[in-house]
């Protein structure tokens, strides 16, 4: 049985795919500056040519993590009302299911315990 909350897991599959994301871009990011760092201050036109374009990407980059926030934002804040919601509506089914996740982890802990001992 799957007692999580399909809004739930569409929050958590929203944030995992952001924090991938957010790692990705801020990767790119940091290599970026590290080029522009190596780069130095060689002021030949073809390493200019190359700074412009890294620090193009650079901002780029910045501006998909400040979009990235935001839309993760909004799917939390869309999740969290459709939970809120749900609990609204159908409030004796979601004490049902607590009482069953804490069961369940009242079980796992309890079981735990015993082969510890």
């Amino acid at each position: 049985m799957n007692s999580q909350n399909p809004t739930a897991a569409t929050a958590n599959g929203v944030r995992h795919g952001h924090d991938k994301t957010l790692a990705d871009l801020n990767k790119v990011v940091e290599q970026a500056e590290a080029l522009l760092q190596t780069l130095g201050e060689e002021g030949s036109e073809a390493v200019e040519t190359v700074r412009k374009r890294v620090m193009r990407a650079i901002s780029e980059a910045r501006l998909r993590i400040a979009d990235s926030r935001e839309t993760v934002r909004d799917a939390t804040v869309s999740a969290a009302r459709r939970g809120d919601e749900y609990v609204h509506e159908n409030p004796w089914k979601s004490v049902a299911i607590a009482a069953g996740v804490g069961a369940v982890v009242a079980l796992l802990i309890s079981t735990q315990m015993r082969r510890e001992s």
